[in-house]
């Protein structure tokens, strides 16, 4: 008895709807693109930021740039945060946290804008602000990140300045002058007149009354 053939066509057509199915049950895991807003402080805590930026001063926010003797305008770095430990191409055992990928992708970034600041003799690096896929994220405490499945990616763009850094105000809003002044004048009270000065009354009259004269002693007689 011969077996029963399948013709090619129907076999690779099988073969098609298998791998289809397949895929539609497990999604490509690169598709998942999750947007963070991770804050910079702690991100330069956990990372070796510090430590990449030497004596480079680093300031995000466009309102950094404000003021400052740039050298380079409008560096665009786009840092990437693998699984992988150390670049050595051996992946974590336990995939890290998406803040952990983040800071990965920050610290790249930040190693690509050091180079450049030192090839371009800069001092300092400002109006850092995030710039990924050439939208614009701009926040003095904040940088965005997108997490995928195996990577995070993070895209920044800062201007490169030399010399001392001007810290702008908190608060750049003008000074609120008083209210002027009314045309009419309010009415003045008027002033009240000084208390008079105490008077002094005159002593009382003395209570006693004088003794009356003595009489005088006639001359005795001879």
């Amino acid at each position: 008895m011969n077996p029963l053939r399948i013709p090619p066509i129907l076999a690779r057509a099988a073969s098609v709807a298998v791998v289809a199915a397949l895929m539609a049950l497990a999604p490509s895991a690169q598709a998942r693109n999750k947007r963070l807003m991770e804050s910079v402080p702690d991100t330069m805590r956990v990372s070796r930021a510090h430590e990449i930026l030497g004596n480079l001063d680093l300031r995000f926010g466009g309102d950094s740039a404000r003021g400052a003797n740039l050298v380079r305008r409008d560096v665009v770095v786009k840092g990437v945060g693998t699984t992988r430990v150390h670049d050595v191409g051996q992946d974590d055992s336990v995939r890290p946290s998406d803040h952990d990928l983040c800071a990965r992708a920050f610290e790249d970034a930040i190693t690509q804008l050091a180079f450049a600041a030192r090839g371009a003799r800069a001092t300092a690096i400002v109006g850092v602000v995030s710039n990924y896929e050439g939208k614009v994220f701009d926040d003095p405490t904040h940088f965005e990140c997108h997490a995928g499945a195996l990577k995070a990616a993070v895209t920044l763009r800062a201007q490169l300045s030399v010399g001392p850094v001007v810290t702008a105000p908190a608060s750049e809003a003008p000074a609120v002058s008083p209210p002027p002044a009314p045309a009419v004048a309010p009415p003045v009270p008027p002033i009240a007149p000084p208390a008079p000065a105490d008077v002094v009354p005159p002593p009382p009259p003395p209570t006693f009354q004088p003794l009356p004269p003595v009489p005088s002693s006639a001359p005795a007689k001879n």
